[in-house]
Parts: C-alpha cells; structure tokens; sequence
C-alpha cells in the first residue's frame, strides 16, 4: 500500500512539472519568468532587476556578477530580500566596478537560477558610442521584433522614450496577441501589465544583454494625462502606476517619484533624461488634436509648463554647464512644432507647451551650446528635422516610430509636411526603432523599419539614413 502512494505521488509530481509547493513557495521550474535587466549604469556601477516567483512572505535572493558568463572570475555577490509589498521585483544597485567593461550576472534561490545577463559601465572617456531609442510597445498591437534585430546592433545601451507599457488591452481594431489584464487602474493591475509585456522572448533577450535608461510618458498611467491635475483627482491611480514603475524597471530610485537624471560619457555626450508627465500642467483641450482657436491661445500662454520650473531650470542650467560635445535631451514628445494651416495640430505634444519649448531653445541659443538633438518618442512614426527659433535652427530631433504601436491614418500628411518643411524625413507606415552612432565628427542615425509586427517573421527595412555633422 505504501509503495502504491509513492508511485501516485511520483506520477503526480512528474505530470505537474515539480509544482509541488515546498514551505509555501511555488516550485513551477522557471523561477525567474521574466528574465533579468540592467541599467542606469555610471562609470563604476549598474542596477540589476529580476523577479522571483514565490507566495512567501519573505524571501532572500542571491545575486553574482562576475567578468565571464561561467561565474569563474567573481567580483560582487549578496543577498537581496523581496516580498509581497514589492510584489516579489528584485533590484540592486551594485557599485564598485570598473568603467566600460563588460560584466555578467544572475540571480539563484535555492539551486534555482534566472539567465544570465550581460551588462556594461559607462566608459570614461569614449571615441564612438552607439545607441538604440524606443518607445511605444502596446502588447495587444504587435510583437516586439525591433528587439531582436537590436540584438544584431549591439548597442552600447538602449534608451526607452516612453510608453513601456499601455493601460488598456486593444489598440483600435488591431490585436495581434490577447492582453487578459485588461484596462489598469490600480497596482495590482499595473504590475500585472508589467508583467505581462515582460512575457515578450524579443524583450527579454534586449534587456538580457544591454543597459537601459528609460523615462514614462503617458500609458504608463492613463493617456494624455497631466501629473498636476492627476496626482488632484486620481492621486491613488497615479501612485499605483508610478509605484510599478519603479519597481519593474532596472532604473535608481530617487526622492519620491523624481524620474529625470542624466548621464555622461566622458567629453562626448551628455543625456538629460526628462519628465514630462508628472509636473505637466492640465490639459486645455482634450482629446489634444483639432483645438480650438482660445485652446491655442492658452497653448502659448507665458509660465505654462510641461517640466515644471525645478525640472525646466534643471535642464537649462545642466546645458549650459555641460562640457560635453554632444548634449542629448530625450523627450518622452516631439519638440518639433508641427503646424496645419498655422494651427498646431496636438497640443499634447511641445506645441501645447510653446513657451516653455521656446524659453528652452532661447537658452542654446543665447548661450551659444551646440550640437543638441532632442530623441522623441510617443508620436508612433519616424521624424527627423530641425528645432527652429525665429526661423533659426537652434537644435536637431530625431524622433522614433514605436516598436508596436500603429500611427493609424493620418489625414492630409503630404500638406502637413508641405506646410512644415523643417521635418525633413517622415514615415507614417512603420514600426521600429532608431540606432544612432555618436563620435566627435557627427551623429549617424539609421531608422530601422519592421515589414509587420502583426506576426512574429516581420523583417527589418533600413528606411533612412542621416547624419548630423558636429559643429565644433
């Protein structure tokens, strides 16, 4: 009789795959089902990011980071304790490495072993770096096949603009995958989005093996929203999503919800990574597109801000002390005034905030800093132009499509670019992501296009290719 009830348990553990719970934890085999991440790395320190499965009160989890993917040259290792309240996110700041050099790490509890990530400091002094920009990933809209062809890239680290995740499930009429979560307003539902669009293989693999920055733009709490009419009527809803944010992101915690922050590598660039949600003045007109003529007004008006006057000054100043040769501002809109018949076309984006843009560029100019360009994100298509001031180019923006989410029709796109000749590359059909290699003689961006991201074999289509020469 004994020996039949270990044949039963036997069959009964070999059919469930090992998902016996031991001590209360859920041993379903994949630990770590959401791979591993890094970013926000210095010169001589990174964050590492995982999640653990686990329905433990407590549990303590082991992270190594070494020279060589075997793990047989060590040069950090601890513990990190992760519970329900974090809902079991694993972040470390780990310090002390050397700069530009290549390190592997990953995480273990109890013989359990997540991937192996790849990750790399910032140098100290650079002659080339080359990045990748995205933005805009909507699960249900498509795969997120630009990450596999990043893959080919290798970048140094990628720059997300924004839109990291969405708050609602079907984009239009497009689903090309199912979003069980559905529409996210609290944070149980924020993390589940969260863990949701990590599930993606091309994803996982991108942030596996480069550094990340990453800044939000609106779907990570609600679209087109303002922070400081928001954090008023919703604050609870705000805090879940920003709460999530953080804790699914391998990005350095900061007071309160601070987001922006910058990096520099050596004298050859400098990013300044903003905010333009949290501190973003309310809406005037809503849904942004099509306002009327008293919207417009109140678009221009003096004082109205996106970055609020702590972030604006912030920006100003670090341009104008800035001693590197190229100074990036990444943006989670487009900075370019985009104009129908003399009317801004969305005032959602910098055109709603054209005082603040201008008072901005004034700055670059009046202090004569060159060679800046603006990476933006959220608009879904592909632009490149000039940032102008009383008709003179102050800046250079390179803005890129999103890795899914679809532009849609877009009416009248020849008489918009007729009417803004300062865009000088556009493209409206496809999805994708920009590389962009930096050195001190230029900036080369290639804008790499997906043929569909409805299913998973889209193939990669170099669509433009552009160079900003440096003006010493």
């Amino acid at each position: 009789m004994r020996s039949m009830f270990y044949k039963v348990l036997f069959l009964f553990c070999l059919f469930n795959c090992v998902s016996l719970s031991v001590f209360g934890e859920k041993t379903e085999g994949n630990f770590f089902p959401y791979g591993v991440a890094s970013g926000d790395p210095t010169t001589n320190s990174v964050i590492l990011w995982s999640r653990i499965e686990s329905s433990m009160p407590a549990i303590n989890v082991q992270y190594e980071v070494a020279l060589d993917p075997e793990f047989k040259k060590p040069v950090a290792s601890g513990i990190v304790s992760t519970s329900p309240e974090i809902d079991y996110t694993l972040k470390k700041e780990v310090e002390g490495l050397q700069p530009a050099k290549i390190y592997y790490y990953r995480w273990s509890w109890n013989g359990h072993f997540s991937p192996i990530g790849r990750t790399k400091t910032l140098p100290l002094k650079a002659e080339k770096i080359r990045i990748a920009i995205a933005s805009c990933q909507h699960y249900g809209a498509g795969f997120y096949t630009a990450y596999k062809y990043m893959l080919q890239d290798n970048p140094d680290f990628i720059i997300h603009l924004g839109d990291w995740i969405y708050e609602f499930p079907v984009y239009g009429t497009v689903c090309a995958r199912p979003d069980p979560v559905g529409i996210a307003g609290d944070l149980a539902t924020y993390r589940a989005k969260h863990r949701l669009y990590r599930t993606d293989p091309d994803l996982q693999e991108a942030l596996r093996n480069f550094p990340l920055f990453a800044i939000w733009d609106d779907h990570e709490v609600q679209n087109d929203y303002a922070g400081r009419a928001l954090s008023f009527y919703n604050p609870d809803r705000m805090k879940a999503a920003y709460q999530a944010f953080f804790e699914y992101l391998p990005i350095r915690q900061q007071k309160e919800w601070k987001l922006y922050r910058s990096f520099k590598i050596g004298n050859l660039l400098e990013c300044f990574l903003t905010d333009g949600r949290q501190y973003r003045e309310e809406d005037i007109w809503h849904p942004a597109v099509h306002a009327p003529v008293e919207a417009m007004m109140q678009a221009s008006a003096p004082g109205r801000s996106m970055l609020g006057s702590e972030q604006r000054n912030w920006l100003i100043d670090s341009l104008k002390s800035s001693h590197a040769q190229w100074k990036f501002i990444a943006s989670g809109d487009m900075m370019m005034d985009i104009k129908l018949e003399g009317k801004p076309i969305n005032l959602d984006q910098w055109d709603g905030f054209a005082w603040e843009r201008n008072e901005i560029l004034k700055a670059i100019r009046d202090n004569q800093i060159r060679n800046v360009v603006v990476l933006s994100g959220d608009t879904h298509v592909f632009s490149f132009g000039k940032l102008l001031l009383d008709g003179e180019q102050i800046a250079s923006e390179i803005g890129t499509a999103g890795i899914s989410s679809p532009a849609g029709k877009i009416e009248g796109k020849e008489k918009i670019l007729k009417e803004n000749p300062h865009i000088l590359f556009n493209d409206t059909e496809h999805r994708g992501y920009v590389l962009i290699d930096i050195s001190p003689s230029g900036c080369s961006g290639y804008f790499y296009g997906i043929s569909t991201v409805l299913h998973k074999e889209g193939e990669r289509i170099l669509l433009k290719e552009i160079h900003i020469p440096s003006h010493f």
